[in-house]
């Protein structure tokens, strides 16, 4: 029996059969080394469009739409794509956003963009800028939103891969493409853009720019042109949530354990697994900030003779964002607080309400409520100079490539923690119904038992403070060579393509960071803290929630007074608590008082710095082929990828000292001095894996042809995951077993087996309906858990990256997309698109009973209606997603977070009243769908939701 949703699936897709000709942003498949169609195909495909159309030349949206389907109709490979409507116009603000309406692709929101791409339900997507893998900092991917759309020619997903294509990405490939010279005509060429994004949530202000300048010219040694792009973006967002965090049991807090009803203590002991759950905390908040984007784009061709080109290329995509996160917390557990009018779920286990009061307001001991808040800075550059070399002669294409990327990702943070004076009790509910969705929601009140009041300064202590940095740096240097023969245009084999690449990555991550807490009679009022008087005052606006308004010290008083608070954090006398990340090898950790004696945070030797080196040398061979089965052509490629990956890791592991201090093996080992111990540890890598893949088009007609592929591909770990470095602490003494956490050396590459089909109908000009069914079988997912793991004989509960048991990803894509051209007079302007991806199975062997995939969403689909004429042009756009589990807790599985079902809509108008200029209107979430979170799969409590911005954005365009 069908399900309701699965009903809802099948009629949705019965309705977008029906429909059959809505279109969107342009779709496509092509294939990153494929050579060029031979003279049968470019016949076949005359003659489909002689059949379906006379010969028309378009602009805007009807020749993207076009050129976009003619790439995936002469494709060997599956992969689909958007290309930009006009020099700086993509159909949307940025890339994620843009790929959002590609079958199978599925992103998050935050910050007032598109985040968490997806393909096909799976993680790991691989970034490449004109085909080659690009990074940000230390890790294998970009951040598509730091790559302007305005810079771009068009984005391609590639589902799978062939052999010439760059291992890494099982999820799948996303390539940028820039424009170079020749993309344009042969003259000068100008063109730019300004735009303004209103946002409703924190009436936010985004202001958008980009030119280009190109031209091309005849000299007397070859053809030349040049291309300067620049963009600067400033991305302001105003984003609040209330949410709850990490349900867990009680076994670790004593005060609220012994608080429990009478007939639950025997089943919730200490430090034993218990079966009454509640979130640690609750908060709600905000989070504002800036993001400054400058980007470029450089280039130089050189066209020598009609067979040999040159490109000189430089890039660069550079970030500048201060992010706040402000929010007012109150932890019900790691507190003072006994517990009171305890409430459970429906499954009598799950705590839906409770009271935690102070006992003993007067012993300094407070309850943990307050406000928190994180002033971050966060840089990045990422640059990229290239070289190109191509030759074509006869039968024969050769082409060289060299380029160097330079990378750096910067962090610095500020963090205050204020707890209050005189809090007497608050109640959590954590499935209230005050709000417009189901959530947390807290009353506070003094000792008088009166609610409590925020707007007295007087009531805030600074309890602490904290100071930290990461910096990471990448290089990596590239050189590549290939080399096509074509054998014929009509023979069974085609093509023979061969080719080389070469890499040396080197990649460093420094992290430091140092606390001090003032306590007890230590404890310092807000007002008499160095820079305290001057503060914001912060209000969470989340619908339904009557959020109190609190102050926090401003981040321009906490930098000014600075050295003033190192004196205090450095003073024995005015220091309750402290640490850091520093270490000394002789004495252990560095006092907290010697860390904040000097200006700059010291880096630690621990998880979060390493350097290490990766090289990798590949080479691959491919043969394209075709051939009739009677009168049905068929063509494809087959080939296969061996790559060699060699180099090292470099980090510390941080031991407790084990000493057997009387030279008595019979009795147990006592920790010394230090208590901890660095030790520093080398991990060599050396690996090689083989990628075999095959494909073929089979062409039933001009216009149908059904297309079959496999590959095999592998996700090398990040290098923060395969790090050496573990961190081990001795524990708690009754259970004698030990904690600790750190990277995981063992780490395997996620290898993964990927089949697909798909069945396409081409007709009209830019039209298609294509049906794809896909499985997918990765072999290593890489997730962290907590687990039992003996070292030196003794036990510790460490949390680390793992590879997990083999899993499954299996679904079906349509879609159908099309002007409507049979339909009379302006009629015929209008066009559409509907896809549905429907991923029926996404599975991975997680501990515990929940084994959805992480990032899947069951199906997601698009809807959207166009009308284009050169001089106006409208689109709406309707997004939505279903729910999906945003992440896999290690502990109590069952309770894993799950993001709901996401909706959005989307429309724009362009007007072009003269031939060179654009005007536009655009709004985005017109619905204002917010993000609503839920703690498991059976929604076991409410984890809360994120407001999400509306916005209208205003816009020119000109090129001449």
């Amino acid at each position: 029996m069908l399900t309701t949703r699965v009903s809802k699936t099948v009629l949705l897709a019965a309705t977008g059969l029906a429909a059959a000709m809505i279109c969107a942003p342009a779709l496509a498949q092509e294939t990153s080394g494929t050579p060029e169609p031979t003279a049968a195909e470019k016949a076949a495909t005359a003659k489909a469009e002689a059949q379906s159309d006379e010969v028309i030349i378009v602009k805007g949206l009807r020749k993207s739409l076009k050129s976009a389907v003619d790439r995936k109709r002469n494709s060997k490979q599956i992969v689909d794509s958007i290309d930009a409507e006009d020099a700086g116009k993509l159909p949307d603000n940025n890339v994620n956003e843009a790929i959002a309406r590609i079958t199978g692709v599925q992103i998050e929101r935050e910050r007032g963009e598109g985040s968490g791409l997806k393909i096909r339900g799976m993680e790991d997507v691989q970034t490449t800028l004109n085909g080659s893998p690009n990074n940000t900092g230390v890790g294998r991917a970009a951040s598509l939103n730091d790559i302007p759309a305005e810079l771009l020619k068009s984005v391609q997903v590639y589902k799978n891969r062939t052999a010439d294509q760059v291992e890494g990405g099982i999820a799948g490939t996303v390539n940028v493409d820039l424009r170079r010279p020749f993309d344009l005509p042969k003259k000068w060429t100008f063109a730019g853009s300004i735009r303004n994004v209103y946002a409703d949530v924190g009436s936010t202000e985004s202001p958008y720019a980009s030119a280009l300048v190109s031209k091309r010219w005849d000299t007397p040694i070859g053809e030349m042109g040049f291309l300067l792009n620049a963009s600067f973006q400033k991305n302001n967002y105003k984003e609040q949530w209330v949410t709850s965090e990490t349900p867990y049991d009680f076994r670790w807090w004593p005060t609220q354990l012994a608080s429990l009803p009478a007939d639950l203590q025997a089943t919730n002991q200490p430090f034993q697994p218990g079966d009454v759950i509640a979130p640690y905390k609750v908060q709600n908040g905000i989070q504002v900030g800036t993001v400054k984007r400058n980007s470029y784009n450089a280039a130089f061709q050189w066209r020598a003779t009609e067979n040999l080109d040159f490109l000189i290329e430089a890039s660069g995509f550079n970030a500048d964002e201060n992010r706040a996160d402000d929010f007012l917390e109150a932890r019900i557990k790691d507190s003072p607080g006994t517990l009171s009018n305890i409430v459970f779920m429906p499954d009598g286990h799950t705590i839906k309400s409770v009271t935690s009061t102070d006992p003993n307001p007067n012993d300094g001991d407070i309850l943990p409520i307050g406000p928190f808040a994180r002033d971050n800075v966060i840089t990045t550059r990422n640059t990229r100079v290239n070289f190109e070399a191509h030759y074509n002669k006869d039968r024969w294409t050769v082409n060289f490539g060299a380029y160097r990327d330079e990378n750096r990702l910067d962090l610095d943070w500020y963090q205050q923690l204020l707890r209050m004076k005189n809090m007497g009790s608050v109640n959590f509910d954590f499935a209230s119904d005050k709000m417009v969705e189901p959530g947390p929601y807290l009353q506070f009140f003094d000792t008088a038992g009166n609610p409590y009041d925020f707007s007295n300064k007087d009531n805030y202590y600074v309890r602490e403070i904290e100071n930290g940095k990461g910096y990471e740096t990448s290089t990596e240097n590239v050189y590549s060579f290939d080399a096509t023969y074509r054998v014929s245009d009509d023979k069974l084999i085609r093509s023979i393509q061969v080719g080389a690449r070469k890499t040396a990555r080197d990649a460093e991550r420094l992290y430091g960071y140092r606390y001090a807490g003032f306590a007890d009679a230590k404890a310092i009022l807000l007002n008499d803290f160095p820079g305290g008087t001057n503060t914001n005052t912060i209000f969470a606006d989340v619908p339904g929630y009557q959020s109190a308004q609190w102050y926090r010290m401003s981040l321009d008083s906490y930098l000014s007074n600075f050295d003033a608070i190192r004196a205090l954090a450095s003073n024995p006398a005015t220091l309750s608590y402290g640490g850091g990340g520093a270490w000394d090898p002789a004495t252990g950790a560095v006092p907290a008082t010697e860390q904040w004696s000097t200006a700059e945070v010291q880096t630690e030797r621990m998880m979060g710095s390493f350097t290490t080196q990766e090289n990798t040398a590949a080479i691959y061979a491919q043969v394209f082929y075709g051939f009739k089965i009677g009168n049905i052509p068929v063509d494809g490629v087959i080939g296969g990828r061996e790559v060699h990956t060699w180099g090292n890791s470099f980090s510390y592991d941080r031991q407790i000292n084990w000493i057997d201090d009387d030279n008595d093996p019979n009795t147990d080992l006592v920790i010394g001095t230090p208590d901890q111990i660095m030790v520093p540890r080398t991990t060599e890598l050396d690996y090689k894996d083989f990628l075999p893949s095959a494909h073929a088009v089979v062409h039933f007609t001009p216009k149908l042809q059904f297309r079959v592929a496999y590959s095999f591909n592998v996700q090398r770990p990040r290098f923060d995951q395969a790090t050496s470095f573990t961190f081990l602490d001795a524990g708690n003494k009754s259970t004698n077993v030990g904690g600790g956490w750190g990277g995981n050396a063992n780490l395997k590459a996620n290898k993964e087996d990927n089949y697909d089909a798909s069945l396409e109908y081409y007709f009209g000009r830019g039209s298609v309906i294509s049906f794809a069914a896909y499985l997918k079988k990765p072999d290593g997912f890489i997730y962290d858990s907590t687990e039992l793991e003996t070292i030196d004989g003794k036990q510790y509960n460490i949390t680390r990256p793992r590879n997990a048991s083999p899993g499954t990803f299996q679904g079906y894509e349509f879609n159908a997309q099309g002007f409507f051209d049979f339909l009379p007079g302006k009629l015929a302007n209008f066009g559409g698109q509907f896809n549905y991806t429907y991923n029926q199975v996404a599975k991975i062997d997680y501990p515990g009973d929940d084994d959805n995939a992480v990032g899947n969403s069951k199906y997601t689909y698009n809807l959207m209606l166009y009308y284009d004429t050169p001089q106006f042009s409208a689109r709406v756009a309707y997004n939505y997603r279903d729910r999906f589990r945003a992440w896999a807790l290690p502990e109590f599985s069952e309770y894993s977070p799950y993001v709901e079902a996401t909706s959005r809509l989307d429309a724009a108008v362009n007007w072009t009243p003269v031939k060179y200029m654009t005007l536009s209107l655009e709004g985005t979430n017109l619905l204002q769908n917010n993000t609503k979170m839920y703690w498991g799969e059976q929604k076991l409590l409410p984890q809360g939701m994120r407001v999400q911005a509306r916005t209208v954005q205003v816009s020119a365009r000109f090129r001449y």
